[in-house]
């Protein structure tokens, strides 16, 4: 049997930042493909490495994504929504049209107010079961289309963007600058979650705004940065099946 068919299972990798999660999978299934077919002739679709992800990631996070490859492509979904780990980066003062450092800014805020203890206070509000509101720039689609789609479009949306319920187990603040205007966090969640809109209401409570700066997802499910597999020049077949969760339906 060809070692294709014994690569089924599921396995994370360390996205960097700037990378989008298309480009990672791409990144591992031309790796794969191109290791266990050396022949010199084009590829065919059919021999190629079949890959997909857990759940995406933004460009501007880098963090742990989850894999499945073969017929662990089809346990997946179960890391949509398992626990997530993240350490978020917030600027205060300044909000920006995607929620995040890579968008424009908007609105200009007040920041002599902030203080520890109002924003380990206002955190308390965002820890449970809270409603959301998924930021325009997203991959969530509205009658077929992407939102940040309508948003680069200019387009306006058919109807209002839906709130939705999510749950954050822990938030908790880590680091808080000497003037009060940067600050980090440290964030436990279910899937779902949008660590841009957790920042963006948070300042909106506190009589101000604020724009995320930075993010890694430190854990998916299971997997931590520890078991993460770098996508550079180590990247190999040999690497994979060190790390494969083997799918249960290849057992």
């Amino acid at each position: 049997m060809s070692l294709k068919y014994a690569l089924n299972g599921v396995f994370s990798v360390y996205k960097p930042k700037g990378w989008t999660s298309r480009k990672a999978t791409d990144f591992v299934q031309h790796g794969l493909s191109n290791q266990l077919w050396t022949h010199p002739l084009p590829m065919r679709q059919r021999d190629r490495v079949k890959i997909g992800h857990g759940g995406t990631l933004d460009p501007m996070a880098e963090g742990v994504l989850v894999l499945g490859v073969g017929k662990g492509c089809k346990q997946l979904t179960e890391y949509l929504e398992c626990t997530k780990e993240y350490i978020v980066e917030a600027k205060f003062g300044q909000s920006t049209d995607t929620f995040d450092a890579e968008g424009k800014v908007v609105q200009i805020g007040k920041t002599e107010h902030l203080t520890r203890d109002l924003i380990e206070k206002t955190l308390l509000q965002f820890q449970g079961h809270v409603t959301q509101v998924p930021p325009i720039y997203s991959a969530l689609k509205m009658n077929g289309k992407k939102l940040y789609d309508y948003a680069r479009q200019g387009a306006p949306l058919p109807k209002p963007i839906e709130p939705r319920k999510v749950f954050v187990e822990e938030i908790e603040l880590i680091d808080l600058n000497n003037d009060h205007t940067e600050c980090k966090l440290h964030i436990i969640c279910g899937g779902g979650t949008y660590m841009r809109s957790i920042v963006h209401d948070m300042a909106i409570c506190m009589g101000t705004c604020a724009h995320m700066t930075a993010l890694e997802r430190t854990r998916q499910g299971q997997f931590t940065v520890q078991d993460t597999l770098k996508l550079d020049s180590t990247f190999s077949v040999d690497s994979v099946m060190a790390k494969l969760l083997l799918s249960s339906s290849s057992l």
